[in-house]
């Protein structure tokens, strides 16, 4: 989608606030799904989409979101979920939302099943559709994505599961250790817009290059606005800000044109600013690459409709 704003999940940190998390297969050698390919627009101004399918053998369109610390459907799913194991409060972003608790369907990448957590929920996608320009039906999130090694390669256009213990890690750029904070992805860097090193939440959900907490704008990184534009857009009735950084430094590389979020939660590292890169996730063995590959952001000539709100989406 190639409009103003770039919504950050609906579904992103889904804090379930009493359902555990299992892995539903060998968690030491899972069974690795083929390569997928990426919808062209996939980081250039909307998310990363991949189909799975149920048991049934019914295809549902997904997107892979590290920010999301379980997978959802959205509500329309409901009858193929089975019997509601009951009413829960999920926290979207500090706000919080009645919705039903399922348990976990299987889910197949191709033939291959996933793992994932014991137990989904369900919340309305209306938004996220709007904003991505075609139907999501799902959020794959860290239940299941810390399973796995992937690695994003933006250039070929593919989703790759990979092997963790047979990586060729002298070609996969500079190494960041993860922490796994519940089921939130944190490196502990400083944000693309300076300050000290913090907790940095690596969020594909998130389609800004970054995020910064308000009151961080207001206060020390206030004298730095000179180096920034500051756009201002409508979304949902309210006004909302962003920054545009036509250049900035980050762990020794240069990258020109950021934008970024101003919102709720500081230091966030957004899907625009990983596109940038060759990005491997080894969530089992805790580390993410990035060697990077272009300086500016892609080329969003596919985007048909992403980028509607610059607001987080919620489910």
């Amino acid at each position: 989608m190639n409009t103003i704003l770039t919504p950050r999940t609906l579904a992103t940190l889904f804090t379930l606030l009493f359902i555990c998390s299992h892995a539903a297969a060998d968690p030491i050698h899972p069974q690795l799904p083929a390569d997928v390919t990426m919808n062209k627009d996939a980081g250039r101004g909307n998310w990363l989409f991949v189909a799975l399918r149920l048991e049934s053998g019914e295809e549902l369109p997904f997107f892979m979101d590290t920010g999301a610390t379980f997978t959802g459907f959205d509500k329309f799913v409901e009858p193929k979920l089975g019997k509601s194991l009951g009413a829960a409060m999920i926290d979207h972003w500090g706000d919080k939302v009645e919705t039903h608790v399922y348990t976990m369907p299987k889910l197949y990448s191709g033939t291959t099943p996933l793992m994932t957590g014991s137990n989904t929920v369900t919340s309305g996608f209306k938004m996220l559709s709007l904003v991505a320009g075609r139907r999501i039906k799902g959020i794959l999130g860290m239940d299941c994505l810390r399973q796995y090694c992937i690695q994003l390669d933006f250039e070929a256009g593919k989703i790759r599961f990979l092997d963790p213990d047979q990586l060729n890690t002298a070609e996969l750029g500079k190494a960041y250790p993860l922490t796994l904070e519940g089921n939130r992805v944190v490196i502990h860097h400083l944000s693309l817009t300076g300050g000290t090193n913090t907790d940095a939440l690596i969020d594909t959900g998130l389609l800004y290059d970054g995020q910064v907490e308000k009151v961080v704008v207001q206060g020390h990184f206030w004298i730095r606005l000179r180096n920034f534009l500051v756009e201002t857009v409508p979304f949902a009735e309210k006004l909302h800000r962003h920054l545009i950084a036509p250049q900035c430094d980050w762990d020794g590389e240069t990258y020109t044109d950021l934008k970024v979020d101003v919102g709720g939660m500081a230091n966030v590292i957004g899907l625009r600013f990983l596109a940038r890169h060759l990005v491997t996730f080894d969530f089992p063995n805790g580390v993410m690459y990035l060697k990077k590959t272009s300086t500016g952001p892609l080329a969003n000539q596919h985007t048909k409709g992403a980028a509607v709100g610059s607001k987080r989406a919620h489910g």
